[in-house]
């Protein structure tokens, strides 16, 4: 291909292969070589006598090898007749491009599409045409389109090549709102693929910007997941349109699930299956209840700055506190851990006196520090406040299967097929364990004190300043 310096509709272009007009002009004007003629010759454009005017085909709009998505592609034969248009999306092979229909005028002399175009979608436009003087030519045109300035893109966790525990969800973020007519369609482009086998599971739209997928309990150790999300092409309405094609793949490792039994203030520890710790623990006191329910572990620190303030309780208050707190793995963004607490040993196993974390000795609790990863299970029980389940730390494993489906926008056969029990009824059954039944609250419950600021559903990649102590 040959680029040519800008010329006005009147010049004649007289190379045999397509030329395009250089960036920056209004439309391409293209010289072409004959496919059939009635007199021989080489002369792609015809006007050099004084009997005709040359025969030019523009490309209106383009600028610096693209148009603009957002318009019909319009294709003007001055001095001449169209006989045929064919347009479609550039391929390896040209009967593999999506076609792209469009009209002609009454004189045959303009072609418009019927459509607009795909953001940054390459195109090949095929012409057949009569010149001025009678003869039938081609043209061939290549060009893009130019991008929207609304995308929507998203971030897919757990990241690539991570390990995580069995309560781990997948998660899609999205950089904008996705309305509810659009769901399908997104849902649509989002795949989960699992080996060494398949399993069932459905999305639930947390928020107008994330979905979550999850099977009806925890995953089976040892699976490894592959996650797609391939929003290319996809028009989601008022110039919005869907950006990028990402894979993410990880592993489920070693089933951790933890019991915390409010009443009995015991922490039973399950490693696969078999319980290898029992952890005397000090829940939340009366005027500051642990809540219960199934939460999962999404990070941790070592060392923790926990402020009561956060938590609506003034620093120099009877129950305030401000100070630096060792070995914490969150288990809520409302600001519960399990934590060192060297300072309530001796109520630990007797008596709830923490402001909702999880309290267990220095030892213990660098133990459990190292022994946990991202999306493990910590189950509180005989607690008296219900789960939070805006909570990212209890979002996803605190509501029935049909509640789950009922978050999906096209929840598939085989999801719609099973009718497993609550999660926590897969749990390995902790020694004396009694279920407590409770009711999930609604959005507006606090099952604690408020944080000051209304917390995003998203956990946090560092730890909040939200906490318990």
């Amino acid at each position: 291909m040959r680029f040519l310096r800008p010329l006005s509709r009147g010049a004649a272009l007289t190379t045999g292969a397509l030329a395009l007009a250089a960036a920056g002009v209004a439309g391409a004007v293209v010289a072409v070589s004959h496919t059939t003629s009635s007199t021989a010759g080489s002369s792609t454009t015809h006007g050099a006598s004084a009997a005709s005017a040359p025969t030019t085909v523009n490309l209106i709009g383009l600028r610096a090898g693209r148009v603009p998505w957002n318009k019909p592609v319009r294709i003007v034969v001055d001095n001449g007749r169209i006989n045929t248009v064919a347009v479609s999306t550039a391929a390896a092979a040209a009967s593999d491009g999506a076609p792209v229909d469009g009209i002609l005028s009454s004189g045959d002399t303009i072609w418009t599409s019927s459509k607009t175009l795909v953001p940054l979608t390459r195109y090949v436009a095929s012409i057949g045409y009569v010149d001025g003087d009678g003869h039938t030519q081609s043209a061939q045109i290549k060009f893009a389109a130019a991008d929207t300035s609304k995308h929507l893109r998203v971030t897919l966790s757990p990241g690539d090549g991570n390990t995580v525990g069995v309560g781990s969800p997948i998660i899609a973020s999205f950089s904008r709102s996705v309305p509810k007519s659009q769901r399908a369609a997104v849902e649509a482009r989002l795949s989960v693929m699992t080996a060494p086998e398949a399993v069932v599971g459905a999305w639930h739209w947390m928020s107008d910007q994330e979905v979550h997928w999850r099977p009806p309990s925890y995953w089976k150790s040892g699976t490894k997941v592959t996650v797609g999300a391939n929003l290319a092409g996809l028009y989601l309405g008022s110039g919005v349109w869907g950006a990028g094609n990402h894979t993410t793949s990880f592993r489920i490792g070693a089933s951790h699930i933890s019991r915390v039994d409010v009443a009995r203030h015991q922490m039973y520890v399950y490693d696969n299956g078999h319980l290898i710790k029992t952890f005397p623990i000090s829940a939340g006191r009366d005027k500051y209840p642990t809540k219960n329910g199934v939460h999962i572990t999404f990070e941790k620190s070592q060392v923790v700055t926990m402020d009561s303030a956060t938590v609506g309780i003034p620093r120099n208050s009877p129950d305030g506190y401000y100070e630096k707190v060792y070995w914490d793995v969150r288990i809520s963004y409302g600001g519960a851990f399990v934590h060192a607490a060297p300072w309530s040993v001796a109520d630990q196993g007797v008596v709830n006196v923490s402001h909702g974390c999880v309290n267990i000795s220095t030892s213990n609790a660098i133990w459990f520090y190292n022994f946990s990863q991202r999306g493990d299970i910590v189950d509180v029980y005989n607690s008296t406040r219900a789960p939070d389940t805006a909570d990212p730390g209890m979002a996803d494993w605190n509501m029935s299967w049909s509640s789950w489906l009922a978050g999906d926008a096209t929840p598939n056969a085989a999801a719609q097929a099973v009718h497993p029990s609550m999660p926590r009824d897969y749990e390995p059954a902790a020694p004396a364990y009694h279920p407590t039944t409770f009711s999930n609250p609604s959005p507006s419950h606090h099952a604690s004190p408020s944080p000051s600021s209304t917390p995003s559903r998203k956990p946090s990649p560092t730890p909040s300043p939200t906490h318990h102590h």
